[in-house]
């Protein structure tokens, strides 16, 4: 924990072993102005987030207020899931300071959290060509692609039952566009190569494809 707090720091949380690990990356976390390194708790990894296994990487900025409180923490850079950007900075605003420090010391100042998955990749589901329904909004399904949100696609994350129907669908949207995307992906089928060496999952993210005016 002191490692990575003496720099930007780095932590990867292990999805399918809850454990976590630090790399130090670049002097710049201002380790020496905490209180005391036990302030900083490494972040949790979400239980939703390890059971759709999403992974990536958040950076965070923030600054040191009057009292030693994080002030104005913010994502910088997204992991793509906003459940591990909220768990990120759920972690920095544990954070205790020194009191009282002057404006130079209150700079802003980055961290950066490394969602990793633990083990050699899953085999996961794959779209069964020409499975999903015809739709006047949406062209397709792109599988693995963690593009944010855009004016071209919708990330979604979902599981896949037995037979092939997704299920437990979330999107990185929210309002009626999420409920849009969820349903075209229900339409779709997926399935795995069982012929494939390795372990198999259930999970699936990727982007509904939108089509151009």
């Amino acid at each position: 924990m002191v490692a990575a707090l003496a720099a930007l720091a780095a932590w990867t949380a292990l999805a399918r072993m809850p454990k976590l690990q630090n790399r130090v990356l670049a002097n710049a976390f201002p380790a020496g102005l905490l209180v005391s390194a036990s302030t900083c708790t490494t972040p949790e990894w979400p239980r939703e987030a390890r059971r759709y296994e999403v992974d990536g990487i958040t950076v965070l900025h923030f600054q040191i207020g009057v009292e030693g409180n994080i002030e104005s923490a913010k994502v910088v850079k997204s992991s793509s899931w906003r459940l591990l950007d909220e768990a990120a900075l759920r972690s920095l605003v544990t954070c205790k300071f020194k009191p009282g420090l002057d404006q130079a010391m209150r700079n802003t100042y980055p961290i950066q959290f490394v969602w990793t998955l633990s083990g050699p990749a899953m085999i996961r589901p794959a779209l069964v060509p020409g499975s999903c329904a015809a739709s006047q909004r949406f062209a397709g399904f792109e599988a693995f692609n963690r593009t944010p949100t855009g004016e071209d696609g919708v990330l979604v994350r979902f599981l896949v039952d037995q037979t092939g129907v997704p299920f437990g669908i979330k999107s990185e949207l929210g309002g009626s566009g999420e409920s849009a995307a969820a349903a075209f992906i229900g339409t779709c089928r997926f399935a795995v190569d069982s012929s494939l060496p390795g372990d198999k999952t259930d999970t699936v993210y990727g982007r509904v494809l939108i089509k151009t005016k």
